[in-house]
């Protein structure tokens, strides 16, 4: 499926593509009890958004993912209510000139001359995120290594099957790590509960713990769905677009290729079963 549509030599063959936004986000999450990367003070905010602006997640899609999704703004993917569709954030505005000028504002800067910046107290600044072994994975370290050097930032991998990243996340012994949420119902509560206190060390891989967004969190799961609670949950997100536990950086696009004898077919956007809803031949797979 280059660029988005079917391949010559498939639609050759009667093949047909079935191509849609997945309810779902690719993100890097920051672990908050780090000394380094966590915590709520101007500069550490400061670093993590110059790391958001530093990288850019539209070359991101176009080189690792092949253009198979569209960069995100927020954290609440398409399809789930709670997103904004008209919504335009710092996650998709890539500059590297405003990330450098945000760490040279809040005294990140190069002291000793050897072309890396040092934290405000003078100490080294490292960067660690975690890698998955795959090919994918190393195309998107080293993106990330190049417009962290660019900035002025070091930053080492740490490379591990996902199964054992999944431990460490767990136990808080990631600096950074991230992968794909994919929402397993059209309320985007979910995606706001990863930055909600009280889920650190479970869903909330950042350990983010702000009263001020918990408050919100808890007002809007009591409400019916309506301008009420789209307020709150439009708040909560404003909150993690200022804080940036999380960097939103795309929602993938799903391709379904079906054979010419595949009269009918529709994958539901939250369930796997999609068995049920295709139609071969003249029988229909299940009530």
């Amino acid at each position: 499926v280059p660029g988005g549509t079917l391949a010559p030599f498939l639609a050759r063959r009667g093949v047909r593509l079935q191509r849609w936004l997945q309810a779902a986000v690719t993100h890097t999450y920051f672990n908050f009890d780090d000394p380094l990367v966590g915590g709520y003070t101007p500069p550490q905010v400061a670093l993590r958004r110059a790391m958001a602006l530093a990288f850019d997640s539209a070359e991101e899609v176009r080189l690792v993912y092949q253009g198979q999704g569209e960069p995100a703004q927020q954290m609440i993917p398409p399809g789930c209510y709670g997103h904004e569709p008209d919504l335009k954030s710092e996650m998709t505005e890539a500059s590297l000139a405003r990330a450098k000028a945000l760490l040279d504002l809040h005294g990140y800067a190069d002291r000793n001359g050897d072309g890396w910046r040092e934290r405000p107290d003078g100490s080294p600044l490292v960067l660690r995120m975690g890698f998955v072994a795959n090919l994918r994975a190393r195309r998107s370290s080293e993106l990330w290594l190049k417009r962290m050097t660019q900035a002025g930032l070091r930053i080492e991998f740490e490379v591990a099957p996902f199964a054992e990243l999944i431990k460490r996340s767990l136990a808080g012994r990631l600096m950074s790590w991230g992968y794909t949420w994919s929402a397993g119902s059209p309320d985007g509560e979910f995606f706001l509960g990863l930055a909600y206190g009280p889920n650190a060390e479970q869903s909330n891989d950042a350990r983010f713990r702000l009263p001020a967004f918990d408050r919100l969190y808890e007002r809007q799961r009591v409400l019916p769905d309506g301008p009420e609670r789209l307020a709150l949950m439009q708040q909560c997100t404003r909150l993690m677009l200022a804080y940036v536990p999380y960097i939103a950086h795309q929602h993938p696009y799903a391709n379904d290729l079906l054979q010419p004898h595949v009269q009918a077919f529709r994958r539901h956007p939250f369930l796997s079963d999609w068995g049920r809803y295709a139609l071969v031949g003249d029988a229909v797979s299940s009530a």
